[in-house]
């Protein structure tokens, strides 16, 4: 795996963005670029290569390809098939690490007494599976929606570029942490949080997950403000407004639709909720970013 590491104490500068749909068989044109390209897929699978290294970008999966390399469709993508896109180039030069090389790097990162915002560089792997994708879809789509909606200020993509890039940056770096980081962690808290984010969708309690961990209400309670300084249904709630908002989105699903798809059986409970996590409602969560570039070429 190739790593790039920038410098972000000046945000990159974004040179283009869109979002690619394609309702026939489509493979990507033979071409060389002066510039990043980040692609991130949403639908099907779209195959290419750079240098010859073939790479499959499927839903969830970000690929960074290189200035002035050769990159070509190696095979035809399904109908539907569907990724943003975005160009930008670097302020100051780029290093390319080889994941040996960032071992030490990442060894000497997360040795620090003081960890946090100690970190001026991001380390953007190549190719990246996206495990918790919600942030990443909604930074997409406000910076789509920026991108097109006539801004005067210069920077104002460039820095809503950055932070997609310092999200996958934080998410390549995780697998590195050392082992005395992973000793310090609570693994039981963990596996707690987790296992409530991916089922935080179904009818999903308190009791529940005492029941499922086999823990009191009150230590569990207890357990989720130390980590998260939420309760365990607030925890709830918080995961399922972010999903709630990937959806307004990148989605054309009714509010209503969206309410049971996130886990809440009364959709105006959950438009109280939203307004009261966003301070503005599902619909004008939506509005504020709908323009986007889209292109089938």
């Amino acid at each position: 795996m190739t790593y790039l590491k920038i410098n972000v104490d000046v945000p990159v500068h974004f040179t283009a963005a869109g979002e690619f749909i394609s309702e026939t068989p489509w493979k990507h044109v033979e071409r060389v670029m002066g510039n990043y390209e980040l692609i991130i897929g949403v639908n099907e699978t779209v195959y290419l290569s750079e240098q010859n290294k073939q790479f499959e970008v499927g839903p969830d999966e970000a690929l960074l390809l290189m200035p002035n390399r050769t990159h070509v469709g190696y095979r035809e993508s399904r109908p539907g098939v569907k990724f943003y896109w975005f160009h930008f180039e670097l302020t100051t030069e780029g290093l390319l690490l080889s994941e040996e090389e960032m071992k030490p790097e990442t060894e000497e990162i997360f040795s620090r007494t003081q960890r946090l915002w100690s970190v001026h560089d991001l380390y953007l792997p190549q190719f990246i599976k996206i495990e918790h994708s919600d942030r990443i879809h909604i930074l997409a789509n406000q910076i789509l929606h920026v991108a097109n909606s006539g801004y005067l200020t210069y920077s104002s993509v460039n820095y809503l570029l950055t932070s997609l890039l310092i999200e996958l940056s934080e998410h390549a770096l995780q697998p590195f942490a050392s082992k005395l980081i992973r000793a310090q962690q609570d693994v039981t808290f963990v596996k707690i949080a987790e296992w409530t984010r991916i089922h935080a969708s179904e009818p999903l309690t308190v009791a529940i997950i005492a029941e499922k961990f086999n823990y009191n209400k009150d230590y569990l309670a207890r357990l989720f403000k130390q980590h998260t300084s939420m309760g365990p249904l607030e925890y709830i709630h918080s995961v399922r407004v972010t999903k709630a908002k990937e959806l307004l989105t990148r989605t054309a699903l009714s509010v209503r639709e969206i309410a049971t798809e996130t886990g809440f059986t009364d959709d105006k409970y959950f438009m109280r909720l939203f307004r009261k996590y966003e301070n503005m409602t599902p619909t004008q969560y939506r509005n504020a970013y709908h323009k986007t570039f889209m292109n089938n070429d």
